[in-house]
């Protein structure tokens, strides 16, 4: 006899794919275990250090060797599962990594991973009054088709870079290279980098290469800098074009430089979708039919319409954990797979697909009318509380805790004044709502 319980396959064991997998494992009444496909040997994801990435076609991590996170592991740890204690608040990336680790086995979660397997694609198979299911194919040694109930894509998005068209790049002479393959700084002694974009990596890598080359210059469209960077860091606008020992910014500017880094972020990548054409099943991940609008393009690196930022608007056993950008990464994907998975035991109810698809086609609107990228499409930022809040709600799970959100703006702040020091502070959570400060082991604050 067919068992009724859905099976559920998860793409990446990252950290979405073992959250999403410990609770698909908490329900087993409606779930049978989950299929959990990983392309390397091991869990964690982007959390995973290689010393040489170019040496590895499958690489996934754009981890480098000194990284300490951004965020206090306080707000960062999944909701359920809190780190240890006794370890400051910005730890080192292979703390985080033992920390999934130590998830993956509290969970019992290793028995139903797939190592070494990469998905070669998924496609929808549509039946006449089912919902949608999904054939999957995927190799390890051989290939192998399995069909699933519900897929929950947790591949991230920090694995593609995307690096912009600057004109006559293929002209410079110096070393050009994206953040992705960036892993320690004392092979740029001497030189003379220039590092396009500023944000969190630009500048955690201007501030490493800061004590071993000649000069370090960040180049970026944003507002000046309200801290004081070391010496031999200065500032350009955006690099537009490049000659073969120069770079040119954008207000004319030339920079006699021998190295220009890219940390420009990264581009959505889903090639197993693409390949599910080849089985005569296509996902169709456009608007609604007929309308003439752009909708993200797969080819481009952009998300299909997802309703609540979350769920394919059309296909809605088809959920994309993790995707949104610009977030505290684990309570969210704690937050969308208890949704998701809600979803799929009917125990919230979607629109019609119809209504999804509408409502996906005026967020799109909207985003295109602000001007922005359209690769900008799913970032929440300071929404993401509110999102976080109405997933709990609409689903009726706990939400997270109010101090959450009051430690990450303190710790936004400090770093955005001064992140030469920020990680010297340390935050001990005392209750939902409120928590304690400390600089150097000394207690300086209670908020």
């Amino acid at each position: 006899m067919a068992s009724s319980r859905l099976r559920v396959a998860v793409i990446g064991a990252g950290s979405a794919g073992l959250c999403s997998a410990r609770h698909i494992l908490s329900r087993p009444l409606t779930f049978e275990p989950p299929v959990v496909y990983e392309t390397t040997g091991q869990v964690g994801g982007t959390w995973v250090y290689i010393e040489d990435p170019r040496n590895d076609f499958y690489t996934h991590s754009s981890m480098y060797r000194d990284l300490k996170t951004n965020l206090p592991k306080e707000i960062m740890e999944f909701p359920d599962f809190p780190f240890d204690p006794s370890l400051p608040s910005f730890i080192h990336h292979s703390e985080v990594l033992k920390y999934l680790e130590e998830y993956t086995d509290k969970f019992s979660i290793r028995p139903h991973i797939k190592f070494n397997t990469r998905v070669v694609s998924i496609s929808p198979v549509i039946g006449d009054h089912e919902p949608v299911s999904w054939r999957v194919t995927a190799k390890n040694r051989e290939e192998e088709v399995e069909k699933f109930d519900a897929i929950m894509v947790c591949v991230g998005h920090y694995s593609h870079p995307y690096i912009p068209e600057i004109e006559g790049l293929k002209d410079f002479q110096g070393q050009v290279m994206h953040s992705h393959f960036y892993r320690y700084p004392e092979v740029f002694s001497s030189r003379s980098v220039v590092i396009l974009g500023c944000g969190p990596s630009g500048v955690d890598i201007a501030m490493e290469l800061s004590l071993h080359a000649d000069q370090v210059i960040l180049s970026h469209r944003g507002p000046p800098l309200t801290w004081t960077p070391p010496g031999n860091i200065s500032m350009a606008p955006p690099v537009v074009s490049a000659a073969p020992n120069t770079l040119v910014c954008e207000d004319g500017r030339k920079i006699q430089a021998d190295t220009l880094i890219f940390c420009t972020g990264y581009k959505y990548n889903y090639p197993f979708f693409a390949s599910g054409a080849e089985h005569g099943d296509i996902l169709d991940w456009g608007f609604l039919e007929g309308e003439d609008i752009e909708s993200p393009d797969l080819g481009k690196g952009h998300l299909p319409p997802l309703y609540n930022q979350l769920i394919h608007a059309r296909y809605p056993t088809l959920g994309f954990i993790g995707a949104c950008k610009i977030v505290v990464p684990f309570p969210l994907v704690h937050c969308q797979a208890q949704f998701f998975l809600l979803v799929l035991e009917g125990k919230r109810p979607l629109p019609p697909p119809e209504l999804m698809l509408s409502e996906c086609r005026q967020q799109l609107i909207k985003h295109r009318a602000s001007g922005l990228p359209l690769k900008y499409l799913y970032r929440l930022g300071l929404n993401q509380w509110e999102y976080n809040q109405w997933l709990a709600d609409a689903a009726g799970f706990e939400p997270l805790a109010p101090v959450m959100r009051k430690l990450y703006e303190v710790t936004r702040d400090f770093r955005g004044s001064d992140p030469l020091i920020y990680r010297k502070l340390n935050f001990k959570i005392l209750n939902r709502e409120e928590f304690e400060m400390y600089m150097d082991e000394t207690k300086e604050a209670e908020v």
